[in-house]
């Protein structure tokens, strides 16, 4: 016997529309940090230079003000810092938010809701904080922390123990020349741990939206609810389908009464044929049935002094052919006009003998 409640199901187009205005997206927060972290290091192999000439530059600028100290003076020293810090810092503030809106933008594309900060009576829940503090979750962010820490351990290992003999020789060389050295070492360090958790943020991505498509399944129950509400109650469209039928029926027989003849199988089929120059080139069905619907058509017809006439083969062409209101086929022509012309002279007749 079939769990209803269980969410096998992959979530539907309207589910997911649902979950994305509720704020639930498929993102990776640590894909979003590895690219920053990745774009930085590469910002500052070639911007670092040049911040450190700005930052010797504003230093030398303070330590050599040699003028009285005023409101004045020092505002403008103030304003020069604060402008001077701008520029340093400024390429990288714009690339860590150019860089984060657009890894955002790439994984969620434009959305704006307020859902997520909504308060919600289940975050105050107990049980439900003990399940993301010791659930799956949970210990996927502890994996990952881990690994982060073994593999910056790694790189700092290896970098230490491949340069080994550089270390002694420091003691040897200035200031300048250490700092050089050991920041190549850093950015050595710091490429190789970028890259690292570039390949960690790719997984964890896949795992976020494994977790993310999970958390979207839907029951049977579930997808029969959302069919009914998308596409109605199925006993009321029934009901509606039911209605369309009966007035398509009432429009058939109002027709009917205007016809020029209905051709019968004798029993099993009826059609009934109507030729007005003004509305068609050829002559077109008002009304068909088969089995009751036909009795039903040859009794109108009867009813209303329509001529009943049988063929056979034609009644079964024209209805197996020949929908509502469409002319007669060119193959038809001929068997029709026969029976049209029988059917005009018949009433010319009658029309002589009733004058």
């Amino acid at each position: 016997m079939e769990f209803i409640a269980e969410k096998r199901f992959p979530a539907t187009p309207k589910r997911r529309q649902e979950a994305r205005k509720k704020g639930q997206i498929l993102k990776s927060q640590e894909l979003i940090s590895a690219v920053m972290l990745l774009a930085l290091v590469g910002l500052l192999k070639f911007w670092l230079p040049r911040m450190l000439e700005r930052m010797a530059d504003l230093f030398r600028y303070i330590t050599s003000f040699s003028g009285e100290w005023t409101v004045r003076s020092v505002s403008e020293i103030m304003v020069n810092v604060f402008l001077q810090s701008f520029l340093i810092l400024g390429p990288i503030l714009l690339v860590s938010a150019a860089v984060a809106i657009l890894v955002n933008f790439l994984q969620v594309g434009a959305l704006i809701t307020v859902e997520p900060l909504k308060p919600q009576l289940s975050r105050l829940n107990p049980l439900q904080g003990l399940k993301r503090m010791f659930g799956l979750k949970a210990l996927v962010q502890l994996v990952k922390s881990l690994f982060k820490v073994i593999v910056i351990g790694y790189f700092l290992y290896a970098v230490i123990r491949d340069n080994m003999n550089v270390f002694p020789a420091l003691q040897g060389l200035t200031v300048g020349q250490s700092v050089i050295i050991l920041g190549d070492l850093l950015f050595e360090l710091a490429w190789k741990a970028a890259l690292a958790f570039v390949i960690i943020a790719i997984a964890d991505f896949l795992y976020q939206w494994w977790e993310y498509e999970k958390n979207l399944r839907m029951s049977q129950e579930e997808i029969k609810e959302e069919f009914k509400q998308t596409e109605g109650d199925p006993l009321l469209r029934a009901q509606i389908k039911k209605r369309q039928r009966m007035f398509a029926m009432r429009r058939m027989m109002e027709d009917l009464k205007q016809a020029d003849v209905v051709i019968t199988n004798p029993t099993h089929y009826a059609v009934a044929l109507k030729y007005d120059p003004a509305k068609h080139s050829a002559p077109y069905v008002v009304a068909k049935g088969q089995n009751e619907l036909a009795l039903r058509i040859k009794a109108i017809a009867e009813e209303n002094d329509i001529l009943i006439m049988e063929n056979k083969p034609l009644a079964q062409a024209l209805y197996a052919q020949v929908d509502l209101g469409q002319v007669v086929p060119p193959e038809l022509y001929k068997a029709v006009a026969e029976v049209l012309a029988f059917v005009y002279k018949l009433n010319k007749r009658k029309r002589y003998y009733s004058a």
